[in-house]
């Protein structure tokens, strides 16, 4: 059929054939493609959006749980404290076979307004392995704060009488009081 066509006639052929072509390749690969891209560009801005932080309400509760419940842990009651806190700590480190002093922290004459809460400070004396197991049960029990510092000191071989070869820990508890509404 293409043979007995003039060379005219085959022109004129020329730009209906070729836009038929285009239009079969539209719909088979362009459109779809086309559609795709766009999709994914459509995706791509709601995950950015889910985990932009600042938008996400159940992250930001969660979040406030958490701070909440560290903020809790820290409170005490400041006109107690220091008498709650040497009564539990010397009871749990007499379940560990742990001797312990306290010295009370006196209040100074100004009042600190930088210092965010109070701190009291606790000297054990015993074995490494019997202190290691009071921070930690120190460190689990409630009302009477958060361990802020500690540090630990070896056997000192000068040392004469029932302390000479047991270890130093000084703890030191911060706590916050409770806001008084």
């Amino acid at each position: 059929m293409l043979r007995k066509m003039s060379y005219r006639q085959k022109n004129k052929l020329l730009f209906p054939v070729a836009g038929a072509g285009i239009l079969l390749c539209w719909i088979f690969a362009f459109s779809r493609t086309v559609e795709a891209v766009q999709l994914n560009r459509e995706l791509n801005g709601q995950v950015v959006q889910n985990e932009d932080l600042s938008f996400n309400p159940v992250h930001a509760q969660r979040k406030l749980d958490a701070l909440q419940s560290i903020v809790k842990s820290y409170q005490i009651n400041e006109t107690t404290w220091s008498n709650e806190l040497w009564l539990k700590a010397s009871a749990m480190a007499m379940k560990r076979h742990v001797g312990i002093d306290y010295t009370l922290t006196r209040p100074s004459a100004e009042k600190d307004t930088t210092q965010l809460g109070k701190t009291e400070m606790l000297y054990c004396y015993g074995n490494y392995s019997q202190l290691v197991g009071l921070i930690d049960t120190l460190e689990r029990a409630p009302a009477i704060g958060k361990i802020s510092a500690l540090q630990i000191k070896s056997p000192k071989p000068d040392v004469i009488g029932e302390r000479a070869h047991q270890c130093i820990l000084k703890i030191e508890f911060r706590g916050m009081p409770h806001e008084r509404e």
